[in-house]
């Protein structure tokens, strides 16, 4: 067994009430649900993703993404997370679209791939940080 296999992924539907609402042309948003991925490699490393599915906008709701997620982990169970594209292939062969979820996966995948590269995730993606201040 790779020492970089997924060993387990852990769902959790993540509630989070806004203090004022944030208002769309769809409507106000009262509170926030999102879905996190937790994912554990054979050596240790721990990913961890998250989507916003938002059902008039993507087709998603966070129980299909729920429900979605524990097809995708069962898919994944002992795949190379640093194998990426594979892995993106295994998700797209368990079902067709459901974005937002996928992401999810495909973010703690990318937290893994950056921390065995001993990188922090937006250089490991190729970004510079850039330093500014706000004005006070």
């Amino acid at each position: 067994m790779l020492q970089t296999s997924i060993r387990s992924i852990e769902i959790f539907k993540l509630f989070l009430p806004l203090k004022e609402p944030f208002v769309i042309s769809l409507g106000p948003i009262n509170e926030v649900q999102n879905v996190v991925v937790r994912m554990r490699t054979a050596d240790g490393c721990t990913g961890y993703g998250e989507c916003s599915p938002y059902m008039t906008i993507n087709g998603e709701s966070i129980d299909t993404c729920f429900a979605v997620a524990q097809y995708l982990a069962r898919g994944l169970h002992g795949h190379d997370a640093l194998d990426i594209a594979g892995s993106l292939a295994i998700m797209n062969r368990i079902i067709y679209a459901n974005s937002s979820i996928k992401s999810a996966f495909d973010i703690a995948l990318h937290d893994i791939a950056a921390q065995q590269a001993g990188l922090p995730l937006y250089a490991f993606l190729g970004a510079n940080l850039i330093k500014f201040s706000l004005p006070t």
